[in-house]
Protein backbone atom coordinates (compact mmCIF):
# COMPACT_ATOMS: atom_id res chain seq x y z
CA UNK A 1 0.00 0.00 0.00
CA UNK A 2 1.53 3.31 -1.10
CA UNK A 3 0.34 5.28 1.92
CA UNK A 4 1.93 2.69 4.19
CA UNK A 5 5.32 3.08 2.48
CA UNK A 6 5.12 6.86 2.84
CA UNK A 7 4.67 6.58 6.60
CA UNK A 8 7.78 4.46 7.13
CA UNK A 9 11.26 5.77 7.96
CA UNK A 10 14.12 3.31 8.36
CA UNK A 11 16.45 3.54 11.34
CA UNK A 12 16.75 2.82 15.06
CA UNK A 13 15.77 4.19 18.47
CA UNK A 14 16.49 3.29 22.10
CA UNK A 15 13.20 2.75 23.91
CA UNK A 16 13.38 3.65 27.59
CA UNK A 17 9.79 2.43 28.00
CA UNK A 18 10.98 -1.16 27.61
CA UNK A 19 12.53 -3.27 30.36
CA UNK A 20 14.61 -6.45 29.99
CA UNK A 21 13.86 -9.25 32.46
CA UNK A 22 16.05 -12.35 32.74
CA UNK A 23 14.39 -15.65 33.61
CA UNK A 24 16.79 -17.29 36.06
CA UNK A 25 16.99 -21.04 36.67
CA UNK A 26 17.97 -24.40 35.23
CA UNK A 27 17.55 -24.12 31.44
CA UNK A 28 15.23 -27.12 31.11
CA UNK A 29 13.16 -26.00 34.11
CA UNK A 30 12.84 -22.49 32.70
CA UNK A 31 11.79 -23.89 29.35
CA UNK A 32 9.14 -26.16 30.87
CA UNK A 33 7.86 -23.35 33.07
CA UNK A 34 7.53 -20.90 30.17
CA UNK A 35 5.92 -23.47 27.87
CA UNK A 36 3.09 -23.91 30.37
CA UNK A 37 2.50 -20.17 30.79
CA UNK A 38 3.20 -18.15 27.66
CA UNK A 39 0.87 -18.22 24.66
CA UNK A 40 3.61 -18.79 22.06
CA UNK A 41 5.71 -21.94 21.57
CA UNK A 42 8.97 -21.76 23.53
CA UNK A 43 10.47 -24.43 21.27
CA UNK A 44 10.54 -21.91 18.40
CA UNK A 45 12.80 -19.55 20.35
CA UNK A 46 16.34 -20.26 19.23
CA UNK A 47 19.61 -18.40 19.73
CA UNK A 48 19.26 -14.63 19.38
CA UNK A 49 15.80 -14.78 17.81
CA UNK A 50 12.89 -12.68 19.07
CA UNK A 51 9.25 -13.76 19.25
CA UNK A 52 6.06 -11.95 20.18
CA UNK A 53 4.25 -13.60 23.08
CA UNK A 54 1.86 -12.93 25.97
CA UNK A 55 0.37 -14.39 29.12
CA UNK A 56 -3.32 -14.79 29.95
CA UNK A 57 -5.23 -15.38 33.15
CA UNK A 58 -7.55 -18.34 33.74
CA UNK A 59 -10.36 -16.51 31.93
CA UNK A 60 -8.25 -16.17 28.79
CA UNK A 61 -7.78 -12.41 29.23
CA UNK A 62 -4.39 -11.00 28.23
CA UNK A 63 -2.42 -9.81 31.26
CA UNK A 64 0.82 -8.83 29.51
CA UNK A 65 2.38 -8.82 26.06
CA UNK A 66 6.12 -8.99 25.42
CA UNK A 67 8.99 -10.22 23.28
CA UNK A 68 10.92 -13.30 24.32
CA UNK A 69 14.42 -14.25 23.22
CA UNK A 70 17.28 -16.57 24.10
CA UNK A 71 20.93 -15.63 24.60
CA UNK A 72 23.62 -18.07 25.76
CA UNK A 73 20.93 -20.55 26.87
CA UNK A 74 19.19 -17.87 28.95
CA UNK A 75 15.70 -16.60 28.22
CA UNK A 76 15.00 -12.88 28.34
CA UNK A 77 11.79 -10.90 28.22
CA UNK A 78 11.43 -7.44 26.65
CA UNK A 79 8.35 -5.81 28.13
CA UNK A 80 6.69 -2.43 28.64
CA UNK A 81 7.87 -1.18 32.02
CA UNK A 82 4.23 -0.54 32.99
CA UNK A 83 3.57 -4.29 32.77
CA UNK A 84 6.59 -5.60 34.71
CA UNK A 85 4.87 -5.85 38.08
CA UNK A 86 1.83 -7.61 36.60
CA UNK A 87 4.02 -10.01 34.61
CA UNK A 88 6.00 -11.07 37.68
CA UNK A 89 2.96 -11.17 39.98
CA UNK A 90 1.07 -13.42 37.55
CA UNK A 91 3.96 -15.87 37.13
CA UNK A 92 5.57 -16.09 40.58
CA UNK A 93 3.04 -18.63 41.97
CA UNK A 94 3.99 -21.06 39.18
CA UNK A 95 7.68 -20.16 38.90
CA UNK A 96 8.47 -21.37 42.42
CA UNK A 97 7.57 -24.97 41.47
CA UNK A 98 10.30 -24.88 38.82
CA UNK A 99 12.93 -23.05 40.87
CA UNK A 100 12.63 -20.06 38.56
CA UNK A 101 13.15 -16.40 39.51
CA UNK A 102 13.05 -13.06 37.68
CA UNK A 103 15.79 -10.46 37.42
CA UNK A 104 15.07 -6.92 36.22
CA UNK A 105 18.19 -5.84 34.33
CA UNK A 106 19.58 -2.44 33.39
CA UNK A 107 19.96 -3.46 29.74
CA UNK A 108 18.87 -1.11 26.97
CA UNK A 109 16.56 -2.03 24.09
CA UNK A 110 17.41 -0.72 20.63
CA UNK A 111 14.47 -1.02 18.23
CA UNK A 112 14.80 -0.78 14.45
CA UNK A 113 12.66 -0.46 11.35
CA UNK A 114 14.56 -2.42 8.68
CA UNK A 115 14.56 -2.53 4.91
CA UNK A 116 15.60 -5.66 3.01
CA UNK A 117 17.67 -7.74 3.52
CA UNK A 118 16.20 -8.27 7.00
CA UNK A 119 18.33 -9.30 9.99
CA UNK A 120 17.75 -12.39 12.16
CA UNK A 121 16.57 -10.11 14.97
CA UNK A 122 13.32 -9.41 13.10
CA UNK A 123 10.14 -10.34 14.95
CA UNK A 124 7.50 -8.93 12.56
CA UNK A 125 7.55 -8.00 8.87
CA UNK A 126 5.77 -7.56 5.58
CA UNK A 127 7.25 -7.36 2.09
CA UNK A 128 8.32 -3.72 2.52
CA UNK A 129 9.76 -3.41 6.03
CA UNK A 130 10.48 -5.30 9.23
CA UNK A 131 10.67 -4.62 12.97
CA UNK A 132 13.59 -5.83 15.06
CA UNK A 133 15.12 -5.31 18.48
CA UNK A 134 18.52 -5.79 20.07
CA UNK A 135 19.60 -5.81 23.71
CA UNK A 136 22.65 -3.69 24.62
CA UNK A 137 24.54 -3.29 27.87
CA UNK A 138 25.15 0.37 27.07
CA UNK A 139 23.56 2.97 24.84
CA UNK A 140 25.49 3.27 21.58
CA UNK A 141 25.56 6.00 18.93
CA UNK A 142 22.84 5.70 16.29
CA UNK A 143 23.73 6.97 12.83
CA UNK A 144 20.17 6.79 11.47
CA UNK A 145 17.69 7.57 14.22
CA UNK A 146 13.90 7.40 14.07
CA UNK A 147 11.23 8.89 16.34
CA UNK A 148 9.12 7.06 18.90
CA UNK A 149 6.10 8.07 16.82
CA UNK A 150 7.61 6.51 13.69
CA UNK A 151 8.35 3.27 15.55
CA UNK A 152 4.85 3.15 17.02
CA UNK A 153 3.16 3.73 13.67
CA UNK A 154 5.27 1.01 12.04
CA UNK A 155 3.98 -1.40 14.70
CA UNK A 156 0.42 -0.25 14.03
CA UNK A 157 0.82 -0.84 10.30
CA UNK A 158 1.80 -4.43 11.05
CA UNK A 159 -1.14 -4.87 13.43
CA UNK A 160 0.97 -5.09 16.57
CA UNK A 161 -0.83 -3.76 19.64
CA UNK A 162 1.30 -3.01 22.71
CA UNK A 163 -0.69 -3.30 25.93
CA UNK A 164 -0.46 -0.48 28.45
CA UNK A 165 -1.32 -0.60 32.14
CA UNK A 166 -4.91 0.39 31.33
CA UNK A 167 -5.34 -2.59 28.99
CA UNK A 168 -4.43 -5.33 31.48
CA UNK A 169 -7.11 -8.01 31.70
CA UNK A 170 -9.48 -6.30 29.23
CA UNK A 171 -9.04 -8.29 26.03
CA UNK A 172 -8.79 -11.87 24.84
CA UNK A 173 -6.13 -12.68 22.20
CA UNK A 174 -8.62 -12.88 19.32
CA UNK A 175 -9.83 -9.34 19.94
CA UNK A 176 -6.42 -7.72 19.58
CA UNK A 177 -4.73 -9.81 16.87
CA UNK A 178 -2.69 -11.80 19.39
CA UNK A 179 -4.19 -15.05 18.10
CA UNK A 180 -2.37 -14.45 14.80
CA UNK A 181 0.89 -13.02 16.14
CA UNK A 182 1.42 -14.34 19.67
CA UNK A 183 -0.54 -17.57 20.21
CA UNK A 184 0.34 -21.14 19.24
CA UNK A 185 -2.73 -23.36 19.01
CA UNK A 186 -0.58 -26.46 18.46
CA UNK A 187 1.78 -26.41 21.43
CA UNK A 188 -0.59 -27.59 24.16
CA UNK A 189 -1.84 -25.97 27.34
CA UNK A 190 -1.18 -22.53 28.71
CA UNK A 191 -3.22 -20.60 31.23
CA UNK A 192 -6.56 -19.63 29.68
CA UNK A 193 -5.88 -21.83 26.64
CA UNK A 194 -9.21 -23.67 26.76
CA UNK A 195 -11.23 -20.43 26.56
CA UNK A 196 -8.95 -18.93 23.91
CA UNK A 197 -9.17 -22.07 21.74
CA UNK A 198 -12.95 -22.28 22.15
CA UNK A 199 -13.33 -18.69 20.94
CA UNK A 200 -10.99 -19.37 18.03
CA UNK A 201 -12.71 -22.49 16.74
CA UNK A 202 -16.28 -22.33 18.04
CA UNK A 203 -17.05 -18.65 18.54
CA UNK A 204 -18.82 -16.32 16.13
CA UNK A 205 -16.45 -13.46 15.32
CA UNK A 206 -18.57 -10.33 14.81
CA UNK A 207 -15.71 -7.87 15.16
CA UNK A 208 -12.64 -7.04 13.11
CA UNK A 209 -9.26 -5.91 14.41
CA UNK A 210 -7.69 -3.47 11.97
CA UNK A 211 -5.32 -0.57 11.38
CA UNK A 212 -6.95 2.59 10.05
CA UNK A 213 -5.15 5.39 8.19
CA UNK A 214 -7.21 8.55 7.73
CA UNK A 215 -6.83 12.22 6.88
CA UNK A 216 -9.34 12.97 9.64
CA UNK A 217 -9.26 11.84 13.24
CA UNK A 218 -11.49 8.81 13.79
CA UNK A 219 -14.23 9.10 16.40
CA UNK A 220 -14.93 6.22 18.76
CA UNK A 221 -18.50 4.89 18.91
CA UNK A 222 -20.49 1.90 20.16
CA UNK A 223 -19.51 0.15 16.91
CA UNK A 224 -15.84 1.14 16.87
CA UNK A 225 -13.35 0.98 19.73
CA UNK A 226 -9.93 2.63 19.39
CA UNK A 227 -7.04 0.71 20.94
CA UNK A 228 -4.32 2.83 22.47
CA UNK A 229 -3.61 6.34 21.24
CA UNK A 230 -4.19 7.49 17.63
CA UNK A 231 -1.02 9.05 16.22
CA UNK A 232 -0.58 11.71 13.58
CA UNK A 233 2.21 11.63 10.99
CA UNK A 234 2.48 13.47 7.67
CA UNK A 235 -1.11 14.74 7.86
CA UNK A 236 -2.43 11.23 8.46
CA UNK A 237 -3.99 9.78 11.58
CA UNK A 238 -3.13 6.14 12.30
CA UNK A 239 -4.90 4.01 14.88
CA UNK A 240 -5.69 0.43 15.82
CA UNK A 241 -9.36 -0.41 16.14
CA UNK A 242 -11.88 -3.11 16.92
CA UNK A 243 -14.86 -2.54 14.63
CA UNK A 244 -18.14 -4.37 14.25
CA UNK A 245 -18.14 -6.12 10.88
CA UNK A 246 -21.70 -5.13 10.08
CA UNK A 247 -20.70 -1.48 10.65
CA UNK A 248 -17.83 -1.54 8.15
CA UNK A 249 -19.91 -0.50 5.14
CA UNK A 250 -21.46 2.45 6.99
CA UNK A 251 -18.06 3.44 8.36
CA UNK A 252 -16.35 3.48 4.95
CA UNK A 253 -19.16 5.68 3.61
CA UNK A 254 -18.63 8.11 6.48
CA UNK A 255 -14.85 8.17 5.88
CA UNK A 256 -14.42 7.56 2.10
CA UNK A 257 -10.72 8.45 2.10
CA UNK A 258 -9.63 5.98 4.79
CA UNK A 259 -7.33 3.02 4.32
CA UNK A 260 -8.09 -0.11 6.34
CA UNK A 261 -5.37 -2.72 6.82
Amino acid sequence: IDIQKKLISFGSIYLDTLKVIEIIGNEENVKNFLQGQITSDINLVSSETFHLSSICNQKGLVMAGFLICKFNNEFKIIINNELVDTFIKELIPFAKFFGVTFLETKNHVCASIESKPFSKSVFLKNKDFALSVKIHDEVKDISNSISWRGWSIANMLLGNFYLSKNDIGKYRPLEINYDKQRVSFDKGCFRGQEIVARMKYLGVDRRKFCTIISKNEIQESKDLKILGEPLRLQDNFVCLCIIKKDFLEVFTREYPSITII
